[in-house]
Order: structure tokens, then C-alpha cells, then sequence
């Protein structure tokens, strides 16, 4: 006998309140969030976990935030997550500055953890005992020292490094460095001697850093002495105030960009050094990369994209979230890279021909939130007043876990008010109209074409498909897929269209390829219930072969080319 779940009860209560909780979860709280329940279906967490470049795909309220944040909490290295929407206003320049300074600055607490212990060790070999026992205790473990010489190296490397970059932060856009030929030689004959005179108890320590470490060093100081020595006036001559002698000198101009390209090898350098001493790996997530303007991405995923080709054994990679279509990685006429060669691909959004597997998958997720309320799938299930509504609400969302989460909220308070025991049709079909505002207000944020566009294209929608076709599934010819593709995703990620399935056939038109679409409730919800006399697609049901025939049997339709034209996008 089925136990049915009172939709009253306070533990459904409880479950609601902690849907509100998780619906905005935000990548910065990834230091202090629990340990995520994430529903797993395709191995994401071990692909993220992979010292590769990951592309993450999918619609708004698909999981992304959730798959990092799970990600996060289950990897040991030096990790770094950035929501990138605050830096959004930003030029290019300015937002890499921004990534590469906390991926140092989190490189540096990390180190610095590490470092104590070392310290704490040193102190108490080198300074705690005195004598001849203490020499012979130095002598045998002289590897503490080494470390601990190398890791103050390291650190104040490391600390170069971060001023530096927090100065070019604030600097000009163009930089005129004054230089004299007096002052190159003094500075040369400064750095030489500050090299020479370390004390020679360390020089086997400086054989083995003075190498690479001194020459990341004197880039380094080279580049803090042109920000600090800038000038805006075009100089070309020093007077010594001490003499009548004129010492000549000159000018160079460097552009913010320039400087910022000459810290690649500076950066691969340190973040290669962290990886060689503490054997752990820098992992950087950037969430919502989509509200950066596409014109800026180039620049930042290759600069990115340059770190990660010059470190070795895997020391550095980074991992993209966004919406689908929403992504650019190279400037317009280059083709450098690729998403097959340079990145592995994570998508977070099913298609629904497969609508048991998404039940499956949307139910798993609510009833994880909290395990402790010992709420199942057959629980969430019996407040439905029957399986079909369970799957119109899952149709009415579009299989966005996000949205199926925030509508059964919504479902559940509608039917209390209604004084229901049950979840019905018509608190579906009024849910999802109050869902329509969420999508409208964010037709700005969201797209990548002509707001005014998609405004219009969703007017058709309205009038043709649903209007005059009366229909919520049509089937677009693969061939305009390709030509209308800008459009069809923009509508795809604002959730006015849902992809069924991404490769059909029609049963009116032979030998022809479709893309199936479900056209969203909210354009045919009225007056709690359907469209009056709308042909509603159940292309969900198979027939005895298996074949989904409602589907394959739906309406065939296309935007006219017209209205792309109208607005240039070809």
C-alpha cells in the first residue's frame, strides 16, 4: 500500500526553506559551503577533478555553480573560484589582472601553510640548540635547511610578483620609463652586489635558485622599476644638480598589455615552483564567464590558455562556465584554438525525449538537498495528483533543475492555499505563467544578439506556432539549424525554447533531418488551464517499436529568414 505524503506536513516544510536556500548558491562561499550533495549522472566530478581546461555548458539553473562548488570540495590542490559577473565592466586587461592576482594571492595562503611548518623546523634545528651537538644535528639534516631557504626565496619571490601585479593594476594604460645610462649601471652594480654579498653558508642554497630565480627577479624588478618611474612628460635629458654635466638618457614607452604579456613567464615560473615543492596543483573555476562581453573572451582565455602551455606536470588549468553559444575563444579571423584540442567539454543540459530519465534525475536532486529529512522520490511523487502532472511540471520547466526546484516551491504553497491535499493540473499551468517574468528580465543579460530581436522572434512564437499552428513541438530542418543557429540558442538559453531532441526524422517529410523543440509552456498556460484546442505533442510516448511517433509526427516550421536578415545576423 503507497504511503502518501501530507502536503501539509512540517518536514515538506523544512524542504522548502531549504530550496530557498540552495537556489542562489554562489561560488564565492566555496571556503565555507558544506559538502554539496551533487546527483552525478555522467561522472562530471572525476572529468572537473582532471588537471585539463574544462569548458562547462549549460542553461541557466542547469547545476554549474553546484558542479564547482561539489568540484571544490572534493580537491586536495590549490584551488581558486571566481564569479566573474563583478568584473563584467571591465576591460580585458583589467579582468586578467583580477583572476591572475587572487589565483596568486590563494597560491601564496596555501604556500604559507606549508612554509611554517618548515620554519617551525628550522628554528628549532638551527636556533633551540647551541654547541658542537647542534653542528653535528645541522650536518645530518641539512635538507631543512635547503627548504627552508628555498621557501623564503619562494615567498618573497612570490610577493614581488603580487605587488607588481597590484601596481599594474592601477597603472596608465601606457607607461614612459626614464632610464639613464648612469642609472642602468648603478642598478646593475647594485643587483650584482646584492647577490655577492650573501652569506657563503648559503651558497649551495644559491647555486641551485640563482639560476632561474634571479632571472624571474630581475624581470620582475625591471618592470616594478618602470611603474614606479614613470613619467608623463617626454624626457630626454637628466641634469645632476652636483655638476654642470648633463648625463644623457632616454625614454621607453611601454603599454599596460606589454607588461602584462612579460608576466606569463613570471607567473608559469611560480606556479611550476609550487607544484615541484609541494607536489600540489592550481585549479581556477570561473563561473558565469558568460557576462563577460564575447569581445573581451579571446584575450582572457588566451592569456589563460598561454600560462597553462608553459607549465609543466599539469601545475596549472582552468575551467569555464557558461551558457551554451555563449562562449568565444578566438579573435574574429583566428582560429588558434579549439574546443576539441585545447579544451575538454562538460554539458549539464538533457534533452527531454528521454523524460523517465530526467524525472529521475530532478527528483534525485530535491530529495538531496536535505537527506537528513529522509524525504524520497515515492514521497515527492504521491503529492502529485497523479504521474501526469509530475511530468507536466517537468515539461513546464524544461528539465532545468534550477526551475523545477523553484516551481515545486511554488506548487506546493498554490495547492496549501487552494486548500488541496494534492498538487494539481491548473496550479501547473498558473505556476509556470509566474515563472515567465524571470525569463523576460533577463533577455538583456542572457543573450548575445539583439534584445529587440528576440523580443520579436518570441512574438512569433506566440502567433505562429502556438496561434495559427496550435502546436508546443515543431520540428526545425537541420539545414536552418545551422543558418538560424545564433537565434536558436539565444532562445534556448533564456528557456523560451527547449531542445526534445537534437537529431529526428519527420514522418511527413523522408529522407530530411530535424531538431525537435518544445515550445515553452508559459506561451500556452491561460486561465489555469491549456490553450483551448491546442494540439499538446506528448512526444514523450513511444509506440510498440519504441519509435517516439508523436514526436516524428509534429509540425515542421522555421523563423523566416527575413526577420535574421532584418537584423543582420547571418
Amino acid at each position: 500500500m503507497i504511503k502518501y505524503m501530507d502536503i501539509k506536513s512540517g518536514q515538506l516544510s523544512t524542504l522548502l526553506l531549504d530550496v530557498e536556500k540552495v537556489r542562489r548558491r554562489k561560488v564565492v562561499d566555496y571556503k565555507s559551503e558544506q559538502d554539496i550533495k551533487y546527483i552525478d549522472l555522467a561522472d562530471n566530478l572525476k572529468t572537473l577533478n582532471i588537471s585539463n581546461n574544462h569548458l562547462i555548458f549549460g542553461r541557466r539553473g542547469s547545476g554549474k555553480t553546484t558542479l564547482i562548488l561539489a568540484s571544490v570540495k572534493r580537491n586536495d590542490n590549490i584551488v581558486t573560484a571566481i564569479d566573474v559577473q563583478s568584473m563584467k565592466n571591465d576591460n580585458s586587461l583589467n579582468i586578467i589582472i583580477k583572476i591572475m592576482l587572487q589565483v596568486l594571492f590563494d597560491v601564496q595562503e596555501n604556500f604559507r601553510g606549508y612554509f611554517n611548518e618548515i620554519e617551525t623546523k628550522y628554528k628549532i634545528q638551527y636556533k633551540g640548540v647551541r654547541g658542537f651537538g647542534c653542528w653535528l644535528l645541522r650536518k645530518r639534516d641539512k635538507e631543512i635547511k635547503v627548504r627552508y631557504e628555498e621557501g623564503k626565496k619562494y615567498l618573497e619571490l612570490l610577493k614581488k610578483e603580487i605587488d607588481l601585479i597590484r601596481k599594474l593594476n592601477l597603472a596608465p594604460e601606457e607607461i614612459t620609463y626614464i632610464i639613464s645610462q648612469e642609472g642602468r649601471q648603478t642598478n646593475s652594480t647594485l643587483f650584482r652586489n646584492e647577490y655577492v654579498s650573501e652569506s657563503k653558508d648559503s651558497m649551495d642554497i644559491e647555486v641551485k635558485l640563482q639560476g632561474q630565480y634571479k632571472i624571474i627577479e630581475s624581470k620582475i624588478n625591471f618592470s616594478m622599476n618602470a611603474m614606479e618611474s614613470y613619467s608623463y612628460n617626454n624626457v630626454s635629458e637628466i641634469k645632476d644638480e652636483s655638476s654642470s654635466e648633463i648625463k644623457t638618457s632616454f625614454t621607453r614607452t611601454y603599454r599596460k598589455q606589454e607588461l602584462l604579456l612579460e608576466q606569463r613567464d613570471s607567473i608559469s615560473f611560480l606556479l611550476n615552483e609550487i607544484e615541484r615543492i609541494t607536489k600540489q596543483h592550481i585549479f581556477v573555476y570561473l563561473d558565469d564567464f558568460y557576462q563577460i562581453p564575447m569581445k573581451n573572451q579571446p584575450e582572457i582565455i588566451q592569456y589563460l590558455h598561454d600560462i597553462y602551455k608553459n607549465c609543466r606536470n599539469n601545475s596549472f588549468c582552468f575551467k569555464i562556465a557558461t551558457l551554451p553559444y555563449r562562449l568565444r575563444m578566438n579573435q574574429e579571423g583566428s582560429v588558434d584554438m579549439s574546443y576539441k584540442d585545447d579544451f575538454s567539454t562538460i554539458k549539464l543540459d538533457y534533452d527531454l525525449s528521454e523524460l523517465d530519465r530526467t524525472k529521475d534525475y530532478l527528483l534525485s536532486i530535491l530529495v538531496n538537498i536535505n537527506p537528513v529529512l529522509h524525504i524520497s522520490k515515492q514521497d515527492i511523487e504521491t503529492l502529485f495528483n497523479n504521474s501526469e502532472v509530475l511530468i507536466y511540471t517537468i515539461i513546464a520547466t524544461g528539465g532545468v533543475p534550477r526551475d523545477f526546484l523553484l516551481m515545486f516551491v511554488e506548487l506546493v504553497k498554490t495547492a496549501r492555499l487552494d486548500n488541496k491535499t494534492t498538487i494539481q493540473k491548473e496550479h501547473v499551468y498558473t505556476v509556470v505563467k509566474s515563472l515567465r517574468d524571470d525569463k523576460d528580465n533577463n533577455i538583456e543579460y542572457d543573450s548575445d544578439i539583439s534584445p529587440d530581436l528576440i523580443r520579436e522572434a518570441v512574438e512569433i512564437l506566440k502567433e505562429d506556432v502556438v496561434g495559427k499552428m496550435n502546436t508546443n513541438v515543431i520540428l526545425y530542418p537541420k539545414l536552418l539549424v545551422d543558418k538560424h543557429e545564433a537565434l536558436l540558442k539565444n532562445l534556448t538559453n533564456l528557456r523560451y525554447l527547449h531542445v526534445i531532441k537534437d537529431s529526428t526524422t519527420s514522418e511527413n517529410r523522408k529522407k530530411e533531418e530535424f531538431e525537435a523543440y518544445l515550445v515553452d509552456m508559459s506561451f500556452y498556460a491561460v486561465n489555469k488551464r491549456l490553450k483551448p484546442g491546442l494540439d499538446f505533442r506528448r512526444f514523450w510516448e513511444t509506440d510498440s517499436k519504441s519509435r517516439l511517433t508523436q514526436l516524428r509526427q509534429s509540425k515542421i516550421w522555421s523563423f523566416p529568414d527575413e526577420l535574421l536578415e532584418k537584423y543582420k545576423i547571418s
